[in-house]
Formats: structure tokens, sequence, C-alpha cells
């Protein structure tokens, strides 16, 4: 940083919270979950890293709201079958595991944060298949399965077109894949 750590000069505006997870996710999405860091977001920011941890407690707390930005819009469509909903959601989550896949790298790399979003998004997959006629036990397993498929098709396709300085969104087949998924999960 150019600056002495402490306040801004009174003329330099403090980014806004919402400012400063924008600045997030472009910044993990440009360097990836292993460069992310408070003190790199700081820097970019031009702040000192005190006001990160003022405004989001601290890394964890800093994860939670990335999730939250991203994912608050995922969420099944209010009808059709519990099958076609659960498609409807996973297609809009995988899209967005897709623009963001260095946010799922994060999640997963702290165990400890399982974002409030995607407990969210987990209980209404369940509540689904509960609806599709699944016991609890089945509806567990479906529920890995379907995410786990997810993460992994998306994580995939997002790295793999970074790899080769594609841009993301490549045809991995996930719709298929999905659709095959779900037909079996019906029988």
């Amino acid at each position: 940083m150019n600056r002495p750590p402490g306040r801004p000069p009174r003329d330099k505006a403090i980014p806004s919270p919402d400012d400063m997870l924008a600045t997030a996710l472009d910044l993990l999405d440009a360097t990836g979950a292993e460069a992310f860091t408070i003190r790199a977001l700081a820097e970019r920011l031009l702040v000192n890293p005190m006001t990160l941890y003022h405004h989001f407690g601290d890394r964890d707390g800093l994860i939670g709201a990335m999730s939250e930005r991203v994912y608050r819009g995922v969420s099944a469509p209010a009808s059709g079958t519990p099958l076609t909903r659960i498609e409807a959601l996973l297609r809009d989550y995988h899209a967005q595991v897709l623009h963001h896949p260095g946010l799922t790298l994060l999640i997963f790399s702290r165990p400890s944060v399982f974002p409030a979003q995607a407990l969210r998004i987990t209980e209404s997959i369940a509540a689904l298949l509960g609806g599709a006629g699944l016991s609890p036990q089945r509806s567990r397993l479906w529920v890995n399965i379907l995410v786990d498929f997810t993460h992994g098709a998306a994580v995939a396709t997002a790295m793999g077109a970074r790899s080769t300085s594609g841009a993301p969104g490549l045809d991995n087949g996930y719709d298929d894949a999905l659709a095959e998924l779900l037909k079996a999960l019906a029988e």
C-alpha cells in the first residue's frame, strides 16, 4: 500500500461493504483461491486490512458474505414437479459456481465455513426430493450426489477454461448429464 496504516484521509471515501464484496469477487476470479487474502483485497481497495475485519469479522465472515451475494438468488421455481424444480435450481447453482469457481474452492478449503446460502440450497433440494417421494435417507444420498456432481462439473469446466485461456461456460455436457441423473432418480 502507498499510504501508512490507519484512518483514510478525510477526502478519501471508504468503499461500501457492497463495493468491497464486488471487488473481493473480482480479485478471487482473477487470482484464484490460493492467492486470495485479506491483505491482497485491502491493497486492491486501498484500505487498511482492519477495515475489512471491521465489516466482515474475519476471512470466514468475508467468505460467507461473498457466498450470500453470489447464491442468494439461487432458488427453485415456485411451480413444476419436484424434479423439474430441482433441475432448474441446480442449473442456476451450476451457473453461479461456474462463474465464481474460486468461491467454491474457498468454501471447500475451510470446513468451518458452510455458508447459510449453501445450507438453504441443500435443504431446498432435500425438501423437493421428499416431495418426490424419497425417504429422508435416500434424499440425503441424492442431495450429496446432485450437489457434488454440480460442483465437480462447474469447477472442472471453469478450471479447464482457465488453463486453456478460454471463457467459462464451455459445454461440458452438464445439462444432459443432470437430466440423466434425474431420470435415474425418478425410476
